[in-house]
């Protein structure tokens, strides 16, 4: 009697290794470029990844993206392969510039230019008028938006604590921090316009009304990055941060013009 055929096993997923993240001053090499990060501290965290300031063999002020490991191997690196990849392909003065992306200790590193700050530090200045910051902002944001446009990628996540700030060094005067330039950063949720997912957008005081109620508003599609960029200048206008519940984005207050200050 035939037996039927058997069905392949599925293979299961590695499981994620123990994260050992970096300690003060020590050297990392990567084995993809040879070059070595002596690691600083740690200057910032966000859901998938731990970031420390460190400086190459040439001296640049770079930052290391240390990847979590939530979920499997399998996942993180992929995650981590997968943001590398895009900000090698969309490399633009006006977002932050990758140097490298390596695996060390079962521990996935992304190497990014340093930045001083991001927005998010602008809104607690004392006495803020955001008018003034307004037009330097635009220009270089605006900039790195249409650049990913053009390519086909939709970031899906701009808010102030993705939008960076960086000193330009002048190679004569190396201790002198002489012009400020904006960058976008982040691309951990940046898809191709065809792969644009609401559910990327997790801050539920941002999610563009389409997001809620498509069969009005229409089809997600790279206007999220409008939106988005819309409320910050918003924000800026108005000199402080600001929050919208799932009510008044539907009920346009986002659109309302805003009180000048």
């Amino acid at each position: 009697m035939s037996h039927p055929p058997s069905q392949p096993e599925s293979v299961p997923a590695l499981p994620m290794k123990h994260m050992i993240p970096p300690t003060l001053g020590e050297v990392i090499t990567s084995i993809k470029t040879r070059n070595s990060y002596t690691m600083g501290a740690l200057i910032g965290e966000g859901n998938f990844g731990v970031v420390y300031a460190c400086s190459d063999v040439w001296e640049n002020a770079l930052a290391a993206k240390v990847f979590k490991p939530i979920g499997s191997y399998d996942k993180v690196r992929a995650a981590a392969e997968s943001e590398f990849q895009k900000l090698l392909a969309l490399r633009n003065p006006y977002i932050t510039f990758v140097y490298d992306a390596f695996e060390y200790r079962d521990t996935f590193y992304i190497i990014t230019e340093l930045c001083n700050f991001t927005l998010s530090h602008v809104f607690n200045v004392k006495d803020l008028n955001g008018t003034l910051w307004l037009m330097g902002i635009a220009r270089c944001l605006l900039q790195a938006i249409h650049y990913l446009h053009i390519n086909d990628y939709v970031h899906q996540d701009i808010h102030q604590g993705n939008v960076f700030a960086a000193h330009v060094k002048d190679e004569m005067l190396r201790n002198k921090e002489t012009v400020l330039q904006f960058k976008l950063g982040d691309l951990g949720v940046a898809r191709l316009a065809a792969e644009v997912d609401g559910n990327n957008t997790r801050a539920q005081w941002m999610l563009p009304p389409e997001v809620l109620n498509t069969a009005e508003f229409g089809p997600l599609d790279r206007r999220i990055d409008i939106y988005h960029t819309g409320l910050l200048f918003l924000q800026l206008c108005l000199s402080k941060e600001i929050r919208f519940t799932r009510e008044e984005i539907l009920d346009g207050k986002p659109r309302e013009p805003p009180v000048p200050i």
